[in-house]
């Protein structure tokens, strides 16, 4: 699993010179082995050769290594003839680990803000000639450019998302509360998977105060309400998104014209969507699309990449200067908000192709 990013990540170290690293941070960790590990996890790489240091629950030893084309240093985190102590147990397995390289001079690459002080210490003390060298942030943009591994799990996800929106559709219904629509969004996309699935986000009647994002409470829907469920399923660590709006009845005339404008500025931005074009250049033109149309412009971001979570490069922001590349899976959401009265947002998933844009999520986002 992942032998596509470990290779790629090999190659990073070696264009900087750096022979000896540590990877810290837990998405680095599970994008580097394709296991969906909690903390505390870290990933070794010394001269060209990974070794994954993790609670041996974690994965079965026997077979781990030869499917990886990793290494496992597995370390115990549970027992019930000791305290549990995972930073220490960690310690101890990285201090073993790196006893083999110890007197080594030159950098040592670290994820400097997830790695702890104690794991630092134990680094400095095993390899005292050897000087930090910053990774914070550089597997990032090799992140962004997801492998067909990665892509089977995405699909999956947005296989699963489709089941939920076609029960959140159902489920939106008068005098049902917000609470009893995830519910059944909840439930359908676990029976579909057959176990416990992560998920998010919003769940929200249109006329609350503050309609554009919140957890799903007991507020009702009411007659003329619009319903905004905007809906994650994780699969094997990896995040999805989509949103689509809904209506307990008919919409009224002003949402019909608002849902209208959403999906004609959401195939908007799937048009700007290619190879080398600016992230920024596309808020930017459809923000101005919204502007023209006298709504109020929403202020969250006109999309994201997703992954391992569920804001990823690239972010479709004012400030953001990257361009697009092939491989990129982003998010694009528009939306309109009326505190109190009506809030309409559609969000949809695209693959960044040699051309343009492959739809990923396929849920029914259409009025009544």
């Amino acid at each position: 699993m992942h032998r596509q990013q470990r290779q790629r990540t090999a190659q990073l170290l070696d264009e900087s010179g750096v022979d000896i690293a540590l990877f810290s941070d837990i998405d680095s960790v599970r994008w580097l082995t394709g296991l969906n590990l909690a903390a505390p996890a870290l990933v070794f790489f010394e001269r060209g050769e990974f070794t994954l240091l993790a609670d041996e629950g974690s994965a079965d030893a026997s077979s781990f290594g030869a499917e990886l084309d990793c290494a496992f240093a597995p370390f115990v985190n549970y027992t019930i003839q000791q305290p549990i102590d995972p930073p220490g147990r960690l310690a101890d397995a990285l201090r073993e680990q790196v006893s083999a390289v110890a007197g080594a001079s030159g950098p040592v690459g670290i994820e400097e803000k997830s790695l702890p002080l104690a794991l630092w210490q134990t680094l400095r003390e095993a390899l005292p000639a050897c000087e930090p060298f910053s990774l914070e942030g550089r597997l990032l943009p090799l992140r962004a450019v997801k492998t067909e591994e990665e892509l089977a799990r995405i699909r999956e996800g947005f296989r699963l998302v489709t089941v939920g929106h076609d029960a959140g559709r159902k489920a939106v219904r008068l005098g049902q509360r917000e609470i009893d629509v995830w519910t059944e969004v909840q439930s359908a996309v676990e029976r579909e998977a057959g176990k416990w699935c992560q998920m998010g986000n919003d769940c929200i009647v249109g006329h609350r105060p503050a309609n554009m994002s919140a957890a799903p409470l007991d507020y009702e829907i009411i007659a003329n309400d619009s319903f905004i469920l905007d809906l994650s399923v994780v699969v094997d660590g990896y995040w999805t998104d989509s949103c689509a709006t809904y209506y307990a009845d008919q919409p009224t005339a002003q949402q019909a014209e608002m849902h209208k404008f959403v999906e004609e500025a959401l195939a908007y931005a799937v048009s700007l969507i290619r190879p080398g074009v600016v992230a920024q250049d596309v808020d930017r033109k459809v923000r101005s699309r919204m502007a023209s149309g006298g709504y109020e412009v929403y202020s969250h971001h006109t999309g994201h990449g997703i992954g391992l979570t569920g804001h990823e490069a690239p972010r479709i922001v004012p400030y953001n200067q990257e361009q697009f590349q092939e491989g990129n899976v982003i998010m694009l959401e528009p939306g309109i908000y009326i505190p109190g009265v009506t809030g309409i947002r559609l969000e949809d998933a695209f693959l960044v192709t040699a051309d343009g844009a492959e739809p990923l999520s396929h849920h029914d986002k259409s009025m009544p």
